[in-house]
Formats: C-alpha cells, sequence, structure tokens
C-alpha cells in the first residue's frame, strides 16, 4: 500500500520549470554619433604655431562601440638659428567595449584599442656658422609615414537626447617611422617625437550628437525547450 501512495505522489509531482536562454547578443547598429575633439581646437587659441582639427564618427553595437577618427595638423617652431614646419594628416579605428552597458541607457564607461596611421611633409631649415661664414641648410621629408599603437578609456554621458559629452585617454606605444633624410620632429596625432620615449599618453574632449537607428529595447529572456 505505501508503495502505491509513492508512485502516486510521483505522478502529480509539477513539471520542472522551462530552461531560460539568454538572448543572443545583437551586433546590429543602434545609431551613430559623430564628434569633434575639443581639446584639439581649444589649443589652437593659446598656441598660434599649432593647428589642430580632430573629428570622430561612433557606431554603437550595444555591448561594442566602433570608432572611426580622422585629424590634421600643421605645426611650425621658429627659432634664432632653425626654423622646422611639420602638415599632414592622420587617422585611428578600433573596437571597444562599453562596461556600463545598458539597452534602455546611453551612457558608457569604455575600454579599448586603436591602430593609428599618418601621412605628413616637414622640413627643417637651419643656419651654422663655418669657415665662409654663415651657411643655411635644408633638410625635408616628403610623404613621410608613421604608424603605432593605442589603449584607449574614457567615458560617454548623455547630456540631453542626442547631445553626449566625454573623454577619451590615450596609451600610444609601438611608434614606427618610415622617413627620408630628416628625422621628424613632430608625428600628427601621435605628438613629439623623442628619441628617448617612443612611448605617449594623450587626452581628447569629446562632444558628440547621435542619430540613432532604432529604439534600443530591455532585453527580454528566450523561452526555450524544457
Amino acid at each position: 500500500m505505501a508503495q502505491v501512495q509513492v508512485e502516486d505522489t510521483a505522478r502529480v509531482r509539477p513539471p520542472k520549470p522551462p530552461k531560460v536562454k539568454k538572448e543572443l547578443k545583437e551586433f546590429i547598429p543602434t545609431g551613430v554619433k559623430f564628434g569633434v575633439d575639443l581639446n584639439s581646437f581649444s589649443r589652437n587659441l593659446w598656441d598660434e604655431n599649432k593647428k589642430f582639427q580632430e573629428y570622430q564618427v561612433d557606431i554603437d553595437f550595444r555591448h561594442y562601440l566602433l570608432n572611426f577618427e580622422y585629424g590634421n595638423s600643421e605645426v611650425e617652431e621658429l627659432r634664432s638659428d632653425f626654423s622646422y614646419q611639420n602638415e599632414g594628416s592622420y587617422f585611428r579605428v578600433g573596437p571597444e567595449i562599453n562596461f556600463l552597458y545598458k539597452p534602455e541607457k546611453l551612457h558608457a564607461v569604455f575600454a579599448g584599442f586603436r591602430y593609428a596611421s599618418t601621412i605628413f611633409d616637414d622640413q627643417l631649415d637651419y643656419n651654422t656658422v663655418d669657415a665662409y661664414g654663415n651657411t643655411s641648410i635644408s633638410s625635408s621629408n616628403q610623404d613621410a609615414k608613421a604608424q603605432w599603437a593605442e589603449m584607449v578609456t574614457g567615458t560617454k554621458i548623455n547630456l540631453w537626447k542626442g547631445l553626449f559629452i566625454g573623454f577619451t585617454i590615450r596609451y600610444k606605444f609601438l611608434k614606427s617611422i618610415r622617413s627620408g633624410e630628416l628625422e621628424p620632429y613632430w608625428i600628427p596625432g601621435f605628438g613629439q617625437n623623442r628619441q628617448d620615449d617612443n612611448d605617449q599618453f594623450g587626452f581628447s574632449y569629446y562632444l558628440w550628437w547621435r542619430f540613432g537607428f532604432r529604439k534600443r529595447e530591455k532585453t527580454t529572456p528566450i523561452i526555450g525547450p524544457q
């Protein structure tokens, strides 16, 4: 009799709850941001011998961001015995991971990577004194190239509607230069070419406007088979 009661209890036991599968990450872009580096433009105000411009396009893939950056620079150094001019453009491209991700929010605290490359022209004119008097000597590079890598981190804060503001801290390393007779003093996008220091830090302060492709919704679980 006891055995029959055990079997009856087993028959009426409720079924196991269905397994819940996490939603697969969507890699369809939700929006794109267009921004300018305020730090670059502000330097033009207090240093008349340097002109900088930098822009960024930021494509949002939910947890991930893909960035394209483009800039150009003109640098002139004038001294009593020499003058140096450098002009060129550069780009950076690379992914970021958003550690502050929430589907219904647009803020970001990120870390990522960049590959960067530049093409530039530069020229050095200097005066020297020899047995025959003052002599002017010139040396230059045409279409010199350089590339490097960057590790980046920073924030992107949604202030109002599509308006964002934030900063990027850069660690620049693995610098490689291909030039002619003149060792470049300046590398567009990288900074001063120090012979005793191949690594540098950089800082960008951006202002963006975002255009959304579709509304970002909260993640909902998918009910799978039992």
